[in-house]
């Protein structure tokens, strides 16, 4: 009988613990890769955009928007990565498109819609996570095919709105890759700018979360850096690395140093190193396989998008995706908690943006004018948004609510639609995540845990010949964990993370780096 009161405390302490609101709202400051991104984007969208506006094509506008999507991707990847997944994202964004339109053509009840709508979101979280597409994820093909669902066509106009968006879809895509006549080593510079940044941060504070990011920022580097060759400017930014990895394993007081470095990486010519650059390495030929832990995601977010877009349409509102897409937004994260996370965020950027949206269309401006405030807003929209999700929003709001305004007039009535759309889709998206637990978590932090011991002994026991392969394999052992047990831990009804165990193998698995690790010294020869 005492029993039910214990039960009752424990469940409200986890679900306490899941919704916690720590960090979802904090700023996180980036060390470049904002400025050329997000003029990149402003000029993907304003070129066609203001091509078809001048042409008085003013039905087709949103489509080249759409299309305009594919620059928000890959922003400061290396141009090999970006050659490899633009065009699957170009793609992409043209295949919802294109269901979209169709179903609105053949379909005029709504319930096709939304199921259409719902599938995709699924189908695109399931393609962003296992190619590993970062942010914003799946987002903008359930966007893309949402406005192509709800927007007024029949089969005569799917050919047109199809064109423009594969059209602009191109466009961005070059723009993207254009860079790499330009400034080839951009994206390497930021890498290993980052990694020095986040280096000196742990000189500084020497905490385990700062000593995890600054692995990770290391490990990222490195891996913008794997290409083989000879070019000054790599192997020079290679021997940059290479110090800073060294000091993350011995530490010293040269964060300001680092930091002055991190400086001088990105914007000018990069110095020569004092310390010679680590080997390249070999790369990962383990044979790709289809990672199972992502399906229960995938499983949410159909469920979660099929509610939230029936639920609205039952209400007979003009913009029922608008639900689909928050439900959608809030659920590209892995677990419980980071959801809610978005949730918060989403919401407050929403009401935020509102505010902006009414201000703006309280002028009654003229579809040219709308067009404009489009692309500036996605401008500002991309300078804040790495910084933070809700932030984003701000600006991202208005580029929704214009992008509607342009097939209907925008008042008080398409704004409040928005909010309270936006506010049910998120809330949506967290109970969903609540109730369908990811059942795979549990046995995948069980084998991250093998997979990293496994890694250890194999360091200890490794040839000498074969340390720096050995190393990197437990390198990614160690994030794999970390991400294994974060999504675990995210998870409502899961009693035991192992979160003690955890911490003793990360950490034992970063002593036995610092122990393995690289000392370079200044007459070229790296040792030991």
């Amino acid at each position: 009988m005492n029993k039910l009161p214990s039960l009752r405390r424990d469940a409200l302490r986890r679900l306490r613990r899941t919704l916690r609101t720590r960090d979802a709202l904090r700023i996180t400051a980036n060390v470049g890769g904002v400025a050329v991104p997000a003029l990149r984007a402003g000029a993907s969208f304003g070129l066609p955009m203001g091509l078809l506006t001048a042409f008085g094509r003013l039905d087709l506008v949103s489509f080249a928007a759409l299309g305009a999507f594919t620059s928000l991707y890959c922003r400061v990847d290396t141009y090999a990565r970006r050659a490899r997944l633009l065009p699957v994202i170009a793609a992409g964004l043209v295949a919802s498109v294109a269901a979209g339109a169709a179903t609105a053509a053949a379909d005029h009840h709504g319930l096709g819609k939304v199921v259409v709508v719902a599938l995709v979101a699924a189908l695109a979280k399931l393609l962003s996570d296992a190619l590993a597409f970062g942010a914003p994820a799946g987002l903008m093909f359930v966007f893309a095919a949402g406005a192509a669902a709800y927007a007024p066509q029949d089969w005569s106009a799917v050919g047109p709105h199809v064109a423009v968006t594969a059209a602009s879809a191109l466009f961005s895509l070059a723009l993207a890759m254009s860079g790499a006549l330009l400034h080839p080593t951009g994206p390497q510079r930021v890498a290993v700018a980052r990694a020095l940044a986040a280096v000196a941060d742990h000189l500084d504070s020497r905490t385990p979360p700062t000593r995890h990011r600054a692995h990770s920022a290391v490990h990222r580097a490195h891996a913008a850096l794997r290409a083989r060759t000879h070019r000054r400017t790599p192997v020079r930014l290679r021997g940059h690395l290479a110090h800073a990895e060294a000091l993350l394993h011995h530490p010293s007081d040269e964060a300001a140093e680092l930091r002055r470095l991190a400086g001088q990486v990105r914007r000018g010519p990069v110095p020569v190193p004092e310390h010679a650059p680590a080997p390249l390495g070999t790369g990962d030929r383990r044979r790709p396989t289809f990672p199972a832990h992502l399906l229960p995601t995938a499983a949410r977010m159909a469920v979660a998008s099929l509610l939230a877009g029936v639920i609205t349409a039952a209400l007979h509102l003009d913009h029922p995706y608008w639900a689909v897409v928050s439900a959608s937004s809030v659920l590209q994260s892995t677990n419980a908690t980071a959801t809610w996370h978005r949730a918060v965020q989403r919401m407050c950027g929403t009401l935020a943006g509102a505010v902006l949206a009414l201000l703006v269309f309280g002028l009654h401006p003229s579809a040219v004018t709308i067009v404009a405030l489009v692309v500036v807003c996605q401008v500002a929209a991309e300078f804040v948004v790495q910084a933070n999700y809700s932030l984003g929003l701000i600006f991202a709001t208005p580029v929704a609510l214009g992008l509607a305004s342009l097939a209907h007039p925008a008042g008080f009535g398409l704004v409040g639609e928005r909010v309270g759309t936006t506010v049910f889709g998120a809330l949506v998206g967290t109970i969903t995540s609540l109730l369908l637990i990811n059942r795979r978590s549990a046995p995948r932090l069980d084998s991250a845990l093998t997979e990293c011991r496994r890694a250890q002994q194999a360091l200890r026991t490794a040839a000498s010949s074969d340390v720096d392969a050995t190393r990197r394999r437990l390198v990614r052992s160690v994030f794999a964990l970390r991400d294994a047990h974060t999504d675990a831990q995210g998870e409502l009804w899961h009693r035991d993370h192992r979160t003690r165990e955890v911490l003793d193998v990360e950490h034992a698995a970063y002593e036995l780096l610092a122990a393995t690790a690289r000392t370079p010294t200044h007459d070229g020869a790296p040792g030991r």
